[in-house]
């Protein structure tokens, strides 16, 4: 983008760089649902009702090749493990809530002192990364890990 159009744009339209940014931040959103594999995860597990009693709020995740970095609330149930993003990342990421045997090639792997919990999730397999602090109350619903 060059400057010039950059201040054609704040000079004509004193809102014009926050529509600037609203727009980036749609586009980006868009893009991170198709990278990330989110938006093949909503064609199956779109969650309808309430979230779960259990949450975490504000947790990081790594969702396909995209790192949502504590902008993600992860819960669970019964009916399976949920997923939401922060309200930036809504239009193009709803809410998730993936049956628990749906998810599938669990492993438990630690990386300077942190560790993590991977899987898989439905017919695509994405695959799905959190903190394993953040699955640890869920281990009751888990798969086994391999």
């Amino acid at each position: 983008m060059s400057s010039s159009f950059h201040e054609l744009l704040v000079k004509t339209h004193p809102w014009g760089i926050l529509l600037l940014i609203g727009v980036g931040l749609t586009v980006l959103s868009a893009v991170f649902s198709r990278v990330s594999g989110w938006h093949l995860l909503a064609r199956q597990f779109r969650a309808d009702g309430p979230a779960p009693s259990y949450m975490r709020n504000f947790t990081s995740g790594k969702i396909g090749w995209v790192e949502y970095r504590g902008c993600i609330a992860v819960g669970g149930d019964e009916q399976g493990l949920y997923l939401a993003p922060s309200l930036v990342f809504r239009l193009f990421h709803p809410p998730l809530r993936i049956p628990w045997s749906e998810l599938h090639d669990r492993e438990l792997t630690s990386f300077f002192f942190v560790k993590f919990d991977t899987f898989r999730a439905g017919e695509h397999s994405v695959r799905i990364q959190l903190r394993a602090a953040v699955t640890e109350a869920l281990d009751s619903y888990m798969p086994p890990a391999n």
